[in-house]
């Protein structure tokens, strides 16, 4: 196996915000087939990830929306606020 030091080297980037880690790709690298193959073992950014339930979920947009085509809890939140919103795509404003 791979120590924890090795696979944070390798794979994980330390936030500047605090002790939030996120993958340094992506898709991750452990993305396959459009499952995650490290699944039983992965750490726990991965298990809360795309983490909409934590505080301050404003100070993580930009990473919620690099990732908004590729993760479906992503993509049907945003949906879901856009029609609650009243989002109109011609006009880019919401009418509420």
């Amino acid at each position: 196996g791979m120590s924890s030091a090795d696979f944070d080297a390798r794979f994980v980037e330390k936030s500047e915000d605090g002790p939030l880690m996120i993958m340094n790709a992506i898709p991750c690298h452990f993305l396959e087939n459009n499952a995650c193959s490290i699944y039983e073992h992965r750490f726990a950014g991965c298990r809360e990830f795309p983490a909409l339930h934590l505080p301050e979920v404003n100070k993580r947009l930009f990473t919620i929306f690099m990732h908004y085509d590729r993760c479906p809890i992503i993509f049907n939140v945003m949906e879901s606020l856009k029609v609650e919103m009243g989002f109109d795509a011609s006009t880019m404003q919401c009418n509420l």
